[in-house]
């Protein structure tokens, strides 16, 4: 993986007034396409999913990879976020 960062589980959150159900459909598509883009390129970097808040207009995705690669996808899905947060995923199946 380039660069010296340990391959971690991030957070995003985007606040997003106005965001609905179609345009987050849309926006995850172009996350998709970017973190594909940067795997291609040997970057060890996930997309895991995201998390519709409507009442809050926000919307939440996970990556697995280094916070730079996660940034940087965001960045070019033209996806303005709030914060990328470290995280831990624990359990489900």
């Amino acid at each position: 993986m380039p660069g010296c960062d340990e391959s971690r589980s991030y957070l995003v959150e985007y606040y997003w007034p106005g965001v609905s159900e179609q345009k987050l459909v849309a926006a995850a598509r172009q996350i998709q396409r970017a973190a594909e883009d940067l795997r291609g390129r040997g970057h060890d970097l996930r997309f895991i999913g995201s998390i519709f808040v409507p009442i809050d207009e926000t919307v939440f995705c996970l990556f697995d990879g280094t916070e730079a690669d996660v940034r940087s996808v965001s960045e070019q899905a033209r996806v303005p976020f709030e914060r990328i947060l470290e995280s831990l995923r624990i359990g489900g199946g």
